[in-house]
């Protein structure tokens, strides 16, 4: 019986010098978070913001660290979604940007302390407190090995 599945010619697997030599570098579109921020996120991403109750936004977004993990973390995603195309940018908007920015601008979120009828939107910001928290009690509790 013969082998009609076998290839041609032996099959060889490209190394890893190889794989790097051909595929260019990723070269992001913005050069910063804030670059990202400022071109691409704040115009193309509004709400009404007058009223605190329904959404926060704070100027200085750049002094809250949650809210910066928040915009890296979206800022890689729509890096990496833009170059597929039309669906990777309907899913970055319907499984990170809605869901995050949500977080974000939510009333009792990272700009709870933020009034911007109180608050001079280039004053200097009295930050909330971090979570408490209290020592561990049970050594190596949550070690991964």
């Amino acid at each position: 019986m013969s082998d009609d599945f076998a290839p041609a010619e032996p099959i060889e697997e490209a190394t890893e010098e190889e794989i790097t030599e051909t595929e260019p570098a990723f070269e992001p579109f913005y050069s910063s978070l804030d670059q990202w921020v400022t071109d691409w996120l704040l115009p193309n991403y509004s709400r009404p913001l007058r009223d605190v109750s329904q959404f926060r936004w704070d100027p200085q977004w750049w002094r809250c660290s949650e809210v910066v993990m928040r915009l890296e973390a979206l800022w890689a995603s729509w890096e990496k979604m833009r170059l597929e195309g039309g669906p990777g940018i309907v899913t970055f908007f319907r499984d990170y940007l809605d869901p995050m920015m949500r977080v974000i601008l939510d009333p009792q979120g990272p700009f709870h302390a933020y009034d911007p009828n109180k608050t001079d939107p280039d004053g200097e910001r009295d930050m909330p407190e971090p979570l408490p928290h209290s020592p561990l009690t049970v050594p190596d509790l949550f070690r991964l090995d």
